[in-house]
């Protein structure tokens, strides 16, 4: 799994309930060590996929588990999106390393994510400048309209027991996420702690527990 150390400019665009809630930017460089297992759910074809599908009962919306490659090659290319905060502070995909690797992933699985649906993977840990780790997700939308303010409750680990995040409340604001166009990508972090970290080292595609519940969304028509 790569882990990377960030020193260029990067916007923690999470606000997670329970946590610092702030739109801080963050200084960050990404240096991958290429000795270290990597597991990245975003850019291989046998990734779990969240789907949108609402349950018939239940008090809230629940996104299930669904294959990523069905019916993946009547879908766009995905374009990788600069979150809003990072455009208002001059960040490019060419100038970011950050956003340049993600651009690496996308074009190795450009039909990415699921039809007519929004998706998030985890895909690597990320070492911040103050010593602490975060890790970094990405927003998928499949939807036919463009989509803003997300909030979901965020549940991740693995089959025999052991959480990262077990219903945690996400809200990705519009103001700091902006709007998600059609067929088009954006990252996000959350900081984990020391412990997490260890299980999601040990996190493959086959163990995986990934949940996003309790959904909500703007369309934007």
């Amino acid at each position: 799994m790569k882990k990377f150390v960030y020193m260029l400019v990067f916007i923690m665009i999470l606000i997670v309930t329970g946590c610092s809630n702030s739109d801080e930017e963050t200084s960050e460089n990404v240096n991958t060590e290429n000795n270290e297992e990597k597991t990245d759910v975003a850019a291989n074809n046998n990734q779990e996929d969240l789907s949108t599908e609402q349950e018939s009962q239940g008090n809230g919306d629940t996104l299930e588990v669904e294959d990523a490659s069905q019916d993946a090659f009547e879908v766009p290319d995905l374009q990788l999106q600069v979150s809003k905060l990072d455009e208002e502070s001059g960040v490019t995909i060419e100038s970011s390393e950050v956003y340049s690797y993600l651009e690496e992933v996308i074009m190795a699985d450009p039909k990415g994510g699921i039809p007519n649906d929004f998706s998030i993977y985890p895909d690597e840990l990320v070492l911040n400048d103050d010593g602490t780790t975060s890790l970094l997700f990405i927003v998928i939308n499949r939807l036919h309209a463009p989509i803003r303010n997300i909030s979901f409750e965020l549940t991740l680990g693995n089959q025999d027991g052991d959480s990262i995040f077990e219903g945690l409340e996400v809200s990705l604001e519009e103001e700091s996420f902006g709007i998600i166009e059609t067929d088009s990508a954006v990252p996000f972090l959350i900081d984990i702690s020391p412990e997490d970290e260890e299980i999601y080292m040990e996190i493959t595609e086959e163990n995986i527990d990934l949940r996003m519940e309790n959904y909500d969304v703007d369309l934007i028509e």
